[in-house]
C-alpha cells in the first residue's frame, strides 16, 4: 500500500512544460531612495586615507620598550585568566 501525502506536487513531465509553471509578476513597489547612502559615500570620500598623527603615535608606541607597562600587561593577563562570568577583580557592591 502506498500513501501519497503530496497530492499537489508537479511530476517531472509537468515541470518541463511552461504551462505547469506559475507566472511571476513583479510586485509594484515604491521607488527606492539611496540619498542617505550617497551622502555618506560623499563624506567618506572627503576623509584622508591615512591619518598622519595616528601613524606617528603608533610608531612612537611601538618604538617604546616600556609600552605597554607591566601593570597594564598584568591586568590584561588577569582578565584573560578570569572566567568571563566571574567578577573576581570587580569590587562588590555591598
Amino acid at each position: 500500500m502506498e500513501i501519497e501525502f503530496n497530492t499537489d506536487r508537479i511530476t517531472e513531465a509537468q515541470a518541463g512544460s511552461p504551462a505547469a509553471r506559475p507566472s511571476v509578476t513583479p510586485a509594484a513597489s515604491a521607488p527606492v531612495s539611496f540619498s542617505a547612502s550617497n551622502s555618506l559615500l560623499s563624506q567618506l570620500s572627503q576623509l584622508p586615507t591615512v591619518r598622519p598623527e595616528a601613524v606617528a603615535r603608533a610608531r612612537a608606541l611601538v618604538a617604546d620598550e616600556s609600552y605597554p607597562s607591566d601593570d597594564v600587561l598584568n591586568q590584561v593577563a588577569d582578565r584573560l585568566a578570569t572566567p568571563s562570568g566571574s567578577n573576581a577583580n570587580t569590587p562588590s557592591a555591598a
